[in-house]
C-alpha cells in the first residue's frame, strides 16, 4: 500500500509544482501587460499633447478635429484716491473733500475659439465697477471666407472709437478717457462684414445702434442721456483704416516697447442711427450722426495717439425740434525711459453745444502716470492721476451722475483730482 502511496504522492508533488510553475508564468505576463498598457497609454497622451490638444501657448488651450478652444481672462484691481472741494456741491451726497478706497475695476472670464479653421466664436463674462452683475459683454461667432472677408453676428464692439476698440486690458492709462465714455460706442448687437488687406481694412455694421449691449428687439434708446445709448430702430455704421508702415499686430495695442519698428496708421468712422418715433407727444425722436478721425504713431519705445469726434443730434419732442453739436478730442503719449517703464501724459476734452444751458460748456482732463511692465500686459501695475480743470457736476448731463472708474466723483468746484493705482493680470 505504501509502495503504491508514495509515487501518487510525488506525481501529485510534481503536478502541483507545473501548475504553481504555469501560475507564475501567467501572472508575470499579465503584469507585463498591464504594465505595456500603461506606458502604451502614456505615450499616446504625451504624443497627443505634445501635438497640441491641450497646453498653454500663450493662452491655455484645448484643441483637435479642427476645433480649438481658449481660455483666459482679466482681474484688474485699484486703489483710488480722490480728492474735491468740500465747500462744492456733490454729485453723491458726501461733503469729505478727501475719499479713497480699493476697487475691483473689471472681473472678465473669457471663451474664444475656431471650428475647421473658418468659423469663430467668443463669449465672455464680466463682471465691472456699474454694473448690475454678471453678464455678457463679447457674445458672437463668424466667419472668415478665403479672399480676407469676416462676417460677424452677436454681440460686440461697433466699428466707431479706437480707444474703444483696443482691449481693456491694452490701455496706455489705468483707463480710457472720460471723452470716449461719453461718446462710446461700447457694445451692440448687430452684424459686421469686415475685410483686411496688406494696407488697408474696412469694416460695415448694422446694429441696434450705440451702448445697445443685452437688450431686447423691442427695448427702446434712453433719449434723457447726453451719451446715446439703449435700443435704436436702426443703426448703421462703418470704418476704414489704412496703414502707412508697420503691421496690424503692432496696432492691438497703444504701448511701443524698445527696439519697435515704426508703425503708422489712419482712421476714420462713421455712425448713423435713428431712435424709436413713437405717437406719444411726450417722447423725443432722435437721430444721431457720429464721427472720428485718428491717426497713431509708434516708433523705438515710444507711442502717440490722437483722435477727434464729433456728434450731431436731431432731436423732436412736442412736435419742437433742436439740433445739437458736440465734440471730443483726445491726445496722448508714452515714452519707455526703460526696458519695462513707461512714462505716459494724455489731455482730453468734451466742448458741449451752447444749447445745452450747462454750467460748463467745455471740460478738460489732464492724466499723467507711469506703467511698470512685469510679463508685458499679462501682469502690469499702472500709477496715474486725473486732473478736471473744471467743476465735474456738470457731467451729470453726460449720462453719469458719478462716474467711478475715472476716479471723478463730481463737484461743483474746479480742481477736482483722482489718482489711481492699478495691477492688472491677463491670464
Amino acid at each position: 500500500m505504501q509502495s503504491k502511496f508514495l509515487p501518487m504522492l510525488a506525481g501529485a508533488a510534481l503536478g502541483l509544482t507545473g501548475v504553481s510553475a504555469a501560475m507564475a508564468q501567467t501572472s508575470t505576463d499579465e503584469v507585463r501587460a498591464v504594465v505595456s498598457e500603461m506606458l502604451a497609454d502614456a505615450e499616446s497622451r504625451s504624443s497627443l499633447l505634445a501635438g497640441g490638444d491641450a497646453g498653454h501657448d500663450g493662452r491655455f488651450f484645448i484643441a483637435g478635429d479642427g476645433f480649438r478652444l481658449n481660455v483666459g481672462g482679466l482681474l484688474q484691481f485699484r486703489y483710488v484716491l480722490n480728492y474735491r472741494d468740500e465747500g462744492g456741491n456733490t454729485l453723491d451726497g458726501k461733503q469729505d473733500d478727501f475719499t479713497h478706497g480699493f476697487q475691483r475695476a473689471r472681473t472678465k472670464v473669457d471663451f474664444n475659439g475656431e471650428l475647421n479653421k473658418d468659423w469663430f466664436f467668443r463669449a465672455r463674462l464680466t463682471d465691472s465697477v456699474g454694473d448690475s452683475g454678471v453678464d455678457f459683454d463679447y457674445a458672437y461667432a463668424g466667419y472668415k471666407f478665403a479672399n480676407g472677408w469676416k462676417l460677424t453676428f452677436g454681440q460686440f464692439k461697433l466699428p466707431m472709437l479706437r480707444e474703444e476698440l483696443v482691449s481693456d486690458s491694452k490701455q496706455l492709462t489705468v483707463d480710457r478717457s472720460f471723452t470716449n465714455a461719453v461718446f462710446t460706442q461700447n457694445y451692440s448687437e448687430g452684424i459686421e462684414l469686415a475685410y483686411e488687406a496688406d494696407a488697408w481694412r474696412a469694416f460695415f455694421a448694422f446694429s441696434d445702434g450705440l451702448n445697445s449691449a443685452n437688450t431686447d428687439f423691442d427695448a427702446r434708446e434712453n433719449t434723457a442721456s447726453f451719451r446715446t445709448s439703449g435700443q435704436a430702430e436702426y443703426a448703421v455704421t462703418g470704418r476704414g483704416e489704412f496703414k502707412f508702415a508697420g503691421n496690424w499686430d503692432q496696432f492691438e495695442d497703444f504701448t511701443s516697447p524698445k527696439g519697435s519698428d515704426f508703425g503708422f496708421m489712419a482712421g476714420a468712422a462713421a455712425h448713423w442711427q435713428q431712435s424709436d418715433n413713437t405717437f406719444q407727444a411726450s417722447d423725443i425722436d432722435r437721430d444721431t450722426f457720429q464721427f472720428t478721425g485718428d491717426v497713431t504713431l509708434k516708433g523705438d519705445s515710444w507711442n502717440l495717439f490722437g483722435a477727434f469726434i464729433g456728434r450731431y443730434q436731431d432731436n423732436t419732442s412736442f412736435g419742437v425740434g433742436e439740433e445739437l453739436w458736440d465734440f471730443g478730442a483726445v491726445v496722448q503719449g508714452g515714452w519707455r525711459f526703460a526696458e519695462n517703464t513707461e512714462l505716459f501724459g494724455r489731455w482730453d476734452a468734451i466742448f458741449a453745444d451752447n444749447d445745452r444751458a450747462l454750467v460748463e460748456d467745455n471740460y478738460n482732463f489732464l492724466t499723467v502716470g507711469l506703467n511698470q511692465y512685469y510679463a508685458g500686459h499679462a501682469a502690469k501695475a499702472t500709477l496715474d492721476v486725473v486732473y478736471a480743470f473744471q467743476a465735474t457736476n456738470g457731467l451729470t448731463a453726460f449720462g453719469s451722475s458719478v462716474d467711478t472708474s475715472t476716479g471723478l466723483l463730481g463737484t461743483s468746484a474746479d480742481g477736482e483730482v483722482a489718482v489711481r493705482l492699478q495691477f492688472q493680470l491677463v491670464f
